[in-house]
This record gives structure tokens, C-alpha cells and sequence, in this order.
């Protein structure tokens, strides 16, 4: 299985963390120090936090870094 990785950047242009995605559709939210700061559930599609309590439904996951 393959990764795709994608960089988040603040307004200022800096790199504040990535989106690990899967080819399942989920996904995990990674910070700079790559400690994981939230998961999405592309078939429940809904947010998790690090902890996996559930957040919201849909895809969220940027709005917990930016």
C-alpha cells in the first residue's frame, strides 16, 4: 500500500504539518515533531482526534493544525 503525502502550510508559508492519506481514503494528520494530531474515517467520514474521540463528521483534519 501506498502513502500519499501531503504538506500543510500556514498563511506565512511554513510547513505546520502533513496528511498522511491511504488508499482506503482515510487518513492521518501529523504535526511537525510527526506526532499525530488527528485521524479521518473516509467510510464513517468523520474526525478523530489523537485520542480517537470522534470531532465531526466529515473531513476536518486541517482545521486541527491551522
Amino acid at each position: 500500500m501506498k502513502t500519499n503525502v501531503t504538506e500543510i502550510h500556514d498563511r506565512a508559508g511554513n510547513v505546520v504539518g502533513h496528511i498522511e492519506s491511504q488508499p482506503s481514503g482515510d487518513q492521518v494528520l501529523r504535526d511537525t515533531e510527526n506526532q499525530v494530531r488527528g485521524y479521518y474515517d473516509s467510510k464513517g467520514d468523520y474526525t478523530r482526534d489523537a485520542d480517537q474521540k470522534i470531532l465531526a463528521k466529515g473531513n476536518k483534519l486541517r482545521s486541527l493544525i491551522c
